[in-house]
């Protein structure tokens, strides 16, 4: 046998015998079982002084909270957008599909100035063949469309439609500082 074969052989049986001497005194002296800490809560005493009890009488205060979730969510939009924006039945949708709060306001705008507020889409009257619902997106973007919702046809749902034109308004945002660049609105 060569000199090397033996130094491996060697060195092999070296660490062999030194993990079976490390594994023997682990079964021998296992380490002490350590349990989960337990933690407890001090007992706080709190002194009671005697409360006063005011006389018994029929106080209504008028709530200004919103009745129903309509309502709560009108009231949360009015912090968002001015009376006189337009579109504003869309504005929950806007926000839920993702578009950052700050570009609420122009998201509407640019929806009227596009469809009117209107989902327009093919069968529709003023449908002119190649923009779709509410953001009127161009087919030119059926590539991205597909590869991101499935069937071109989804840009017919307001949810989609809203989704591609973040898509677009993000993509552009990103990579030429403007994501409005394709609508008409300026930056």
């Amino acid at each position: 046998m060569k000199t090397a074969h033996l130094l491996a052989l060697w060195a092999g049986l070296a660490v062999s015998l030194t993990v079976a001497v490390e594994l023997t005194d682990r079964i021998a002296n296992p380490p002490p079982a350590i349990g989960p800490a337990v933690v407890t809560q001090p007992v706080l005493t709190v002194p009671l002084a005697s409360v006063p009890t005011l006389p018994a009488t029929t106080t209504t205060i008028p709530s200004e909270a919103p009745k129903t979730a309509h309502d709560a969510l009108q009231a949360d939009l009015s912090l968002l957008v001015a009376p006189e924006t337009p579109c504003q039945e869309w504005a929950p949708l806007v926000l839920e599909v993702g578009w950052p709060a700050n570009q609420l306001v122009n998201v509407l705008e640019e929806m009227h100035q596009e469809s009117r507020c209107l989902n327009i889409i093919p069968g529709d009257k003023r449908f002119n063949g190649n923009d779709h619902g509410l953001m009127q997106i161009n087919q030119i973007w059926r590539d991205e469309v597909e590869a991101l919702f499935g069937d071109w046809q989804q840009i017919n749902d307001p949810e989609v439609n809203l989704a591609m034109a973040l898509e677009i308004w993000s993509w552009h945002e990103h990579h030429h500082g403007c994501g409005w660049k394709p609508w008409s609105r300026s930056c």
